[in-house]
C-alpha cells in the first residue's frame, strides 16, 4: 500500500535518478509529460467499457462470477469501475493527476490544443465515472490553483469553470446517494450522520488513529501503524496481542481466552494521521519538511505549474493515504525541478 522502508528508499531512488537524469537530458521531460498522458488516456478508455458491463475487470478471469455481486477476481458490483487498477480510488486519483498534467503539458506546449482537448473529453468523463469524491475534488482543487495561477484566455477559463461546476454536481450527488451502512445500524445525531457521510465513515478510523498516536506520539508504532495500533487500543479487555497480521489478529484476555478478529483496515485514510501512526511526529515533521522543500523549489524553477499535481495529491489524500499505485505521480512532479523545462 506504500509504507515501509524499502518503498520509502525505492520512492527516494526514483525521485532523485529521475530529477538527475532530466538534469542531464532536460528534453527527456516532454517525452515523459505525453507518455503520462497517452497512459491517462489508455486508462480512462478502459472506464467506459466498465460502466457498460461491471464484470469487465481485465483479469484472466474476467467475467466469471464468485457470487451474484462478486467476481471471480473478489470485485464486488458496487466497486466498479476500477478501471486497470484494484480500486477506483486508485484509478481515480491517477485520472486527476494525469488530467492536471495535460493542462500543464498544454500550457507549457508540450502538447498541443487538439490533442489536449482530446484526452481531457475521454480522461475527465473517465473521472467522474468513478464516482470517486476525493479524487474529483483533488482535479477541482488542482484545476482551480492553475487557472487562477497564470493567464489564459477566456475560453480556457469558461472550460474549465463549467468543469469545476459539473465535478461538485457529481460530489454533491453521490454524497447525498451513497449508502453508507453504519448509518443505518446506530442512531447518530444530524451532524454525525452528515460528517459520515462526506468522509465515507472514515471519522471512525480517525478516532481510533488519535488514540493511537496519544499512546505512542513521538515515534509512532512503526509501518502499516494504523493495523499494528488499532489492536493495542480498540479494547482495553485484551492483556496481549499474541499475533498480528495482515489482516487479522490474535488476542488474549484477562480471563486467559484466546481470540481472532478482523482488521478493520490497515491504514487511518488520511495521509497526516497515517504518517504519525507510522512514524511519529518526529517523523511527520521530517515529511513535510521534505515535501514543503520539493514544492518550493519547483514554484522556484521554470517548471512551475506541474506542483499542482501535488496540491491534487494532498488534496486526494485527507481521506486516503500513500500507495505504491499512484504516490510515485506526485515525487515525479517534484523530480522535474532537475529539469530546465524548455518551452517550445
Amino acid at each position: 500500500m506504500g509504507d515501509g522502508l524499502l518503498y520509502w528508499l525505492l520512492i527516494a531512488i526514483f525521485t532523485l535518478s529521475n530529477s538527475l537524469l532530466l538534469r542531464l537530458h532536460p528534453e527527456l521531460a516532454r517525452s515523459q509529460f505525453i507518455g503520462l498522458v497517452i497512459s491517462g488516456v489508455i486508462l480512462a478508455l478502459s472506464i467506459f467499457p466498465q460502466v457498460i458491463n461491471w464484470r469487465i475487470d481485465y483479469t484472466a478471469t474476467s467475467g466469471q462470477l464468485l457470487l451474484d455481486n462478486i467476481l471471480v477476481s473478489t470485485i464486488f458490483q458496487n466497486q466498479q469501475p476500477i478501471g486497470l487498477y484494484s480500486h477506483r480510488g486508485h484509478a481515480s486519483f491517477v485520472l486527476a493527476a494525469v488530467a492536471v498534467i495535460t493542462l500543464v503539458g498544454w500550457q507549457w506546449r508540450w502538447i498541443n490544443t487538439r490533442y489536449a482537448a482530446i484526452a481531457s473529453i475521454l480522461i475527465i468523463p473517465a473521472l467522474l465515472l468513478t464516482q470517486t469524491r476525493a479524487g474529483i475534488l483533488a482535479f477541482v482543487v488542482a484545476g482551480v490553483y492553475w487557472l487562477y495561477q497564470f493567464p489564459l484566455g477566456k475560453q480556457v477559463r469558461s472550460f474549465m469553470l463549467c468543469t469545476v461546476l459539473v465535478a461538485l454536481l457529481f460530489v454533491g450527488a453521490v454524497s447525498l446517494t451513497r449508502n453508507i451502512e453504519t448509518l443505518n445500524r446506530f442512531n447518530f445525531d444530524s451532524n454525525t450522520k452528515i460528517l459520515k457521510q462526506l468522509t465515507s465513515d472514515r471519522v471512525y478510523l480517525w478516532e481510533i488513529s488519535q488514540r493511537g498516536i496519544s499512546k505512542r506520539p513521538l515515534l509512532g508504532w512503526g509501518m502499516n501503524g494504523f493495523g499494528t495500533a488499532f489492536p493495542h487500543v480498540k479494547n482495553s479487555k485484551w492483556m496481549k496481542i499474541t499475533r498480528l497480521g495482515d489482516f487479522t489478529f490474535d488476542y488474549q484476555g484477562f480471563d486467559g481466552q484466546r481470540g481472532r478478529q478482523a482488521l478493520p483496515t490497515v491504514k487511518a485514510h488520511n495521509l497526516i494521521l497515517d504518517t504519525i501512526l507510522s512514524v511519529g511526529v518526529l517523523g511527520l515533521v521530517s515529511y513535510l519538511s521534505l515535501l514543503g522543500l520539493g514544492l518550493w523549489l519547483v514554484i522556484k524553477s521554470p517548471c512551475r505549474g506541474i506542483e499542482a499535481v501535488v496540491i491534487a495529491y494532498i488534496v486526494f489524500t485527507f481521506t486516503w493515504f500513500e500507495c505504491a499505485q499512484y504516490t510515485h505521480l506526485a515525487w515525479w512532479s517534484l523530480s522535474l525541478v532537475g529539469a530546465s523545462c524548455v518551452r517550445e
